[in-house]
């Protein structure tokens, strides 16, 4: 048996291609914040909760979640008397189309001291955008929120559960993307804190309940244009079989 002559032999050439039946990924991205912010504590069994619903559903959403018979929680907030507003910025690692943006979180509002008037969570405004630079910002998510929340006249706590989910067809690419959420009050004569809670309870009695933190779910297909680099790889260039593929 004769045999093939060393000088003459070719690797075996991979096919590139592109996996349509993947389901992608759910990028979990905490809302997490201390810096220039205060703190103050919650007590679940005392406050009153609200969960925001869509079209008188309960929305859900694929989220981490532990249980704990806890019955404190965390509000970070800009200081007293002040309506918190704060934008995180995150830089995905790769380009990826984005199909669906969630956000999930927990916002609250505490009378810490009750003169007179009412004190309520008026609305709550989320938004999130592709930072384009001196090419402008493509928005993904903007929203106002009413949690429909009740008035407070004595020194109590409120907090509102939003899941506000968006279906979206945007291209994530090399660019940093901002989270913006900011908290708007109506408020009489005392003093408050309002913000976010990062680590929130679905409800108040003092049991083993769900617990969940405060984050922004995208939900990624990876993108073509994140192979680029490995196709136009000077060591792959002769790996590769580009037969019937147009680059």
């Amino acid at each position: 048996m004769s045999q093939i002559p060393r000088d003459s032999f070719r690797p075996a050439l991979i096919k590139p291609t592109f996996n349509v039946g993947d389901y992608g990924h759910d990028v979990i991205i905490p809302l997490n914040c201390i810096t220039g912010s205060a703190t103050t504590t919650l007590t679940p069994s005392s406050a009153t909760f609200v969960q925001v619903l869509e079209d008188s559903r309960v929305p859900v959403d694929e989220v981490n979640q532990f249980i704990t018979d806890s019955d404190k929680m965390e509000l970070v907030h800009a200081g007293n008397d002040t309506d918190f507003d704060t934008t995180w910025e995150w830089l995905p690692d790769m380009s990826f189309q984005a199909y669906k943006a969630s956000f999930c979180l927990a916002v609250a509002m505490k009378v810490s001291a009750y003169t007179s008037g009412n004190f309520a969570i008026s609305s709550v405004q989320l938004t999130m955008k592709s930072i384009g630079g001196g090419e402008g910002d493509d928005i993904i998510v903007d929203k106002i929120i009413n949690p429909g929340m009740a008035n407070m006249t004595s020194a109590t706590e409120q907090v509102a559960i939003l899941n506000v989910d968006t279906k979206t067809s945007a291209k994530i690419a090399d660019k940093s993307v901002s989270m913006q959420v900011k908290v708007n009050t109506t408020s009489g004569s005392g003093t408050y804190q309002c913000g976010i809670v990062p680590l929130y309870c679905y409800f108040g009695s003092a049991v083993p309940k769900t617990w969940t933190t405060s984050s922004v779910v995208v939900h990624a297909h990876a993108d073509l244009a994140h192979a680029f680099p490995i196709f136009r790889d000077e060591d792959n260039m002769n790996m590769l079989d580009r037969s019937g593929i147009g680059l």
